[in-house]
């Protein structure tokens, strides 16, 4: 047991969100599950959506694991993408939450101490668990389904295939385990396997827990994923022979369970997720019929807790219902308004569909009702067609298992309104019209103008697509009359031509059906698309012989343009703190020469730098040899720049693979005088500071690394998003047209610094702009400026850990292939959900149930439309939760304010429909669910209705039209954090941070006296994360790296030292047999051609913590290391002397073995 403060000493939770009341209740959550977890064994965590259950669990583990190192965490996701997502956060939460480098939670280089590997199977877990057991793995319950072809018998070839992938591992089991006869008997079995090949996991913990409401039981009442989870965690009536499987049991020690929907309408629903573990049994009054509601809660409270969020507003504390606006009478445009038909057409396609839908429902079969969210008309008018599911089934709605009947699962309103669909097509040359689609797509496009994002779900798979294509088609009409409205009158009537290009071969592609954004995610380039007019004409091949978008776009990022340098920024001027043009004269100064002797020795020193292939050398690539030349004189000169011109040396110049010199250097004429758009920036402190705001550190070379980052993130918005049209436009201007050869004819470095100011200009006037101005390059850019530790955070936290180089190309992957609208039915686009996190493209993101758990869509978007309604609460639940979390858009924007919000200051849930069809019983229905729901789900935990699924259209009839309100109370949990759960009784566990201090404090100490006591030509690195250096054997060199880690309780230094790579000449066999008598350890890794190795030689002494013994002991393993890999590499690469800057990169990351890593390297 720990009591708050002690764990306060190990845990900061406010490190990321700040802090504050929700730090503190997300401190209060972990101590409490981990207080639970000891005392039950098994722990619910309910808080409602978005108040971090990640990071609550995350920090129970940490607890358990600072006093426990060899504590084991299986980590089982619903889907692919939140297993990903888990193993993120893990990271995160390590390096910025947990508050001390105690080698058991956190390492000394700040990253969690145990390894994360990502499973993709149930073999792939007995394969990890196998081969290293101490590391914590991420399963996916869809893993668990074990997917067989065949109904009841197996497809053989897939389940031998299942089977000798087992064997392989566990080559005793006995053959009568696999029987291709029985389906079922082949998965128990399978399952039970598993379970024998498994250690104890100390935590296993199920995210969204609520999939398993069902339970355990025999497979004709259950889903076999449940069933092979339970018996693959050796659930206690798995009923498994002795004989065959000899060390089945239990393999989870302790269960945590988290869902912020539990149950729908029963407390059964709660007891049947414990028992697929085998922990239902101290519960069994939870399903007792005899049992009260409270005496039900009470039992509940000993393991579940539930917490409310809030948003405290001008002194008042805002629970969700609250701070969420409804607009539950269905427009779209004004709230507590309906959407209004007053189209003809619109009117007679109403009455048409509705007449026919009365018809179908008044058939005998469906007795007047239907299935709640299952009607195609209710989504569109138009012709539905299945469409492939995520599980590649052919599908028309999403959640198909809402109902068994075949028929209800394809739309029983499908075929009539195709039928119709077709006459009217035919008959009027239109599609037919759809009130509430078309009201949807004219407010959804005023994105366009305002840059506010929507997250919108549909229930008919169709409908993603068939939205999609009605926005992009909006969007294209905006774009166009943007451009021609401002863009050189002489440039329209060229620019109509090429559109109505476009429009033709979009419409031919339409017509053969063909997927309009031609561009695969896996592709490497960019071919655009038809989707849109920015996807082809900005991103994608466009036309020929016309100053395009991408066309542009290459000449900013060509090294022979003019462009080139426009959004690189200018080092040397960056160092010294001066004007570009003042440059030359304080390089001068600084080093006491004269402008010829500096010209001779930057024309020697770039050619290093420049390529001794290259006939012709770019401007670009002078612009770069000139300023790493002059970067690193500066470096090795003692000056008070001497420190940071290494630092920017180190981080932006030095290169792994030096190129073979040029024969020729450059002059550097005046190539250090270049100004670019970073540099002129420096010179506006006002609009500097809103798009590169100052940042201070006390080391420099991380204080130039995040600007840097900064630099690069802003870059690539500003050429790659929304804000490149104002770039374009501004571009066309100058030139007067869009032919390419005049783009060609002109530019020089004059005409490049005037585009520089027009472009300061303009982003200056957009900043000073009050009132009517559309959204806009600043808007994009400022935004990225304010919120660039979160958007890192959320889509490429492993950029702390990659070199400029690669964070580069990372930012320009992240914003690559952007679309004003996505969509995604099918699988998940990772990029598209990455840029939806970001402000600019996708406005509008368009999604099945697919985004329904997991992802994170909040930090821009505070606007969720249920175009298709979910039949469940809990489902409607998790769909508004996705922009609904801690930091979201809203949560940033209600904080500060210190007036009670106005209405569209709210997160607002739209409920489109309209009021004069069936469509409103269900909605009606559902909002008085989700009310019950909501009241209930925090007084106890229960909804208090038998709901049914299905809407009785005479039923409600009867009932008579009503109004649903808003629940308007305060939310109150009947499930709190209790005192005994964080003042628990009896002994109490204490953290020493002072002794973790100590252990730091003396490997600093011993790396001093190491670097005093062995003569090397040291690197400078922070101290206690490792020593790098180069040591002297005989005549050659041999780089290493010294880093700390544990055996046990007790602290190690590891020495690893670069042989190189190794080509196929070189046999593994004789690699092998060459180490084989040496008293170490070789590593040798795969490279990924599959066919050279990385060699290095490592090994490590235990520290006795006495000065003098390890200072010796650490230099004696220097010694021994570089002396081996020495050797080794004159045996494998006799003509190699590799320096360090070969391996500066792959030593930086030494250490980490493989903890950054989402898979494993096998």
């Amino acid at each position: 047991m720990i009591d708050l403060e002690s764990a306060r000493r190990l845990l900061d939770m406010g490190a990321r969100i700040g802090p504050g009341p929700r730090a503190d209740e997300q401190l209060q959550g972990s101590v409490a599950l981990h207080n639970i977890l000891c005392k039950e064994r098994v722990a619910y965590l309910a808080d409602e959506v978005g108040m971090g259950k990640t990071y609550v669990a995350l920090g129970a583990v940490a607890l358990f694991r600072h006093f426990d190192p060899a504590f084991r965490v299986l980590v089982i996701a619903p889907r692919e993408n939140i297993q990903h997502k888990w193993q993120k956060e893990m990271r995160n939460f390590v390096a910025n939450n947990v508050r001390i480098r105690d080698m058991r939670v956190k390492g000394i280089d700040g990253l969690p101490m145990r390894p994360l590997v990502h499973c993709n199977g149930l073999v792939d877990l007995v394969h990890t668990m196998t081969i290293a057991p101490d590391r914590d793995v991420f399963m996916r319950m869809t893993s668990f389904s074990l997917s067989l072809a065949g109904t009841q018998s197996v497809n053989p070839d897939v389940a031998r295939s299942y089977r000798d992938q087992l064997l392989a591992y566990m080559p005793w089991l006995r053959s009568e385990v696999f029987d291709l006869r029985n389906k079922v008997e082949f998965k128990d079995n399978f399952a039970r396997a598993v379970c024998c090949a498994l250690p104890e996991f100390d935590l296993v913990i199920v995210d969204e827990a609520h999939n398993l409401k069902h339970g355990f039981g025999d497979a004709f009442h259950v889903s076999a994923r449940n069933r092979v989870l339970a018996l693959t965690m050796g659930h206690p009536a798995g009923d498994a022979d002795p004989n065959l499987f000899r060390s089945y049991g239990s393999r989870a020690k302790r269960v945590l369970f988290l869902s912020a929907t539990p149950v729908e309408e029963t407390y059964r629903h709660l007891y049947n997720q414990l028992d697929v573990f085998g922990r239902a049994g101290p519960y069994r009054r939870l399903v007792s019929t005899d049992a009260t509601e409270d005496e039900m809660k009470q039992l509940a409270a000993r393991f579940l807790v539930r917490r409310v969020t809030s948003i405290h507003i001008a002194g008042k504390d805002y629970t969700k219902n609250l701070y969420r606006r409804e607009w539950q009478r269905g427009g779209v445009a004004t709230h507590d308004e309906p959407i209004h038909v007053t189209n003809v057409k619109q009117k007679l396609a109403l009455a048409l569909v509705q007449k026919k839908v009365a018809e179908i429902l008044g058939n005998e079969k469906f007795n007047s009702s239907f299935q709640i969210g299952m009607l195609a008309s209710f989504e569109s008018f138009l012709q539905t067609a299945k469409v492939a599911s995520s599980d590649g089934e052919a599908t028309t709605f999403d959640d198909s298992e809402q109902t068994d009947e075949d028929q209800e699962k394809a739309g029983v309103d499908v075929a009539d309104v195709n039928r119709l669909a077709t006459s009217f097509r035919e008959k009027f040359g239109v599609e037919l019209p759809h009130p509430k689609m078309d009201a949807l797509v004219e407010e959804l496009s005023r994105a366009w103008k305002t840059g506010r994002k929507a997250l919108v779900f549909v229930r008919r798979v169709a409908s993603v697509t068939e939205l999609k294509r009605k926005l992009d088609e909006s969007y294209d009409r905006w774009l166009i009359a943007r451009l021609r409205a401002e863009l050189p009158e002489a440039v329209v009537p060229k620019l109509d031509r090429v559109y109505a290009s476009y429009q033709m071969q979009r419409q031919e592609s339409l017509a053969k059906r063909e997927d309009q954004a031609k561009t695969r995610p896996d592709e490497a380039t960019d071919r655009g698309g038809l989707d849109t007019f920015f996807a082809w004409f900005f991103r994608g091949e466009g036309p020929p012989n016309v100053l395009s978008g991408t066309q542009l776009r290459e000449r900013l990022r060509g090294q022979g343009s003019t462009l080139a340098t426009f959004f690189e920024d200018n080092y040397v001027a960056l160092l010294l703190g001066c004007r570009a043009k003042d440059v030359e004269a304080r390089v001068l100064a600084m080093l006491g020469v004269s402008r010829e002797e500096f010209s001779a020795a930057i024309k020697d020193r770039t050619r290093k730098f420049l390529s001794s292939s290259a006939k012709r050398v770019a401007a670009g690539d002078r612009f770069e040899a000139v300023q790493a030349a002059t970067i690193e004189w500066i470096s090795e000169v003692s000056s008070p720049y001497q420190a940071k011109a290494r630092a920017i040396w180190n981080a932006r110049f030095e290169t792994p693979n030096p190129m073979s010199p040029a024969k020729e250097g450059i002059n550097p004429d005046d190539y250090l005088a270049v100004e670019t758009f970073f540099t002129e920036l420096r010179e506006r402190p006002r609009l500097h500071d809103r798009l590169m705001p100052r940042v201070k550190r006390d080391d420099y070379a991380k204080e130039f690394r995040e600007q840097e980052l900064r630099r690069q993130l802003l870059a690539s918005t500003a050429r790659l998003g929304h804000a490149f049209i104002d770039f374009y436009i501004l571009a066309i201007r100058r030139l007067g047209s869009i032919d390419l050869r005049v783009q060609e004819s002109q530019g020089g470095e004059n005409s490049k610094s005037t585009m520089v100011a027009d472009y300061l200009d303009l982003l200056e006037s957009q900043a000073g702009a009050t009132g009517g101005r559309a959204w806009g390059a600043f808007d994009e850019l400022s935004s990225i400026a304010d919120n660039f530790e979160l958007i890192l955070d959320l889509n490429v936290p492993k950029v702390a850990a990659l070199g400029l180089h690669e964070s580069a190309a990372n930012f320009g992957t992240l914003l690559g292939r952007q679309q004003p609208v996505g969509g995604m039915a099918e699988q998940i686009n990772k990029t598209v959900v990455a840029q939806f996190r970001m402000p600019g493209y996708p406005f509008v993101l368009i999604s099945t149930d697919l985004l329904q758990e997991g992802e994170d869509l909040h930090p821009f978007c505070s606007a969720v439309y249920h175009y298709g309604i979910s039949w469940t609460p809990s489902s409607m639940e998790q769909r508004t939760g996705r922009i609904d979390r801690v930091r979201s858009a809203t949560d940033r924007r209600l904080q500060p304010l210190t007036v009670e919000p106005r209405g569209d200051e709210l997160l607002q849930v739209y409920l489109p429909h309209l009021e004069d069809t069936v469509e409103v019983f269900q909605v009606r229905r559902v909002l008085e669910r989700m009310n019950d729901f909501l009241r209930l789900m925090h007084e106890g935990l229960t909804s208090s209705g038998n709901w049914s699924k299905r809407v009785n259209i005479a039923d409600e009839a009867v009932r008579g039209r009503r109004e649903v309100q808003q629940y308007r109370e305060p939310l109150k949990t009947a499930f709190r954090i209790q005192p005994h759960h964080m003042n628990p009784e009896g002994t109490k566990r204490s953290i020493d941070t002072g002794r973790f201090d100590a252990r730091l404090d003396y490997l600093r100490k011993l790396y001093a006296r190491v670097r005093a006591a062995k003569p090397c030509d040291w690197e400078d690195v922070p101290n206690e994360q490792g020593l790098m250096g180069t040591a002297k054997v005989g005549q050659r060199i041999q780089p290493f790296k010294l880093h700390p880690t544990n055996f046990g309780d007790r602290i190690a230094v590891r020495c690893v030292s670069p042989i190189g790579s190794v080509g196929p000449e070189q046999r593994m066999s004789e690699i092998e047999a060459e180490c084989a008598p040496r008293s170490i350890v070789v590593g040798a890794l795969l490279r990924a051609d599959g066919r050279t190795y990385d060699l290095t030689i490592e090994w490590e002494v235990l520290l006795s913590e006495r000065m003098e013994v390890d200072c010796e002991r650490i230099v004696w393993l220097i010694d021994l290391v570089v002396s081996q890999a020495d050797d080794l590499e004159q045996r494998f690469l006799p003509d190699t002397d590799a320096p360090m800057s070969s391996f500066r990169k792959d030593l930086s990351s030494e250490g980490l073995d493989g903890r950054i890593l989402e898979e494993p390297q096998r």
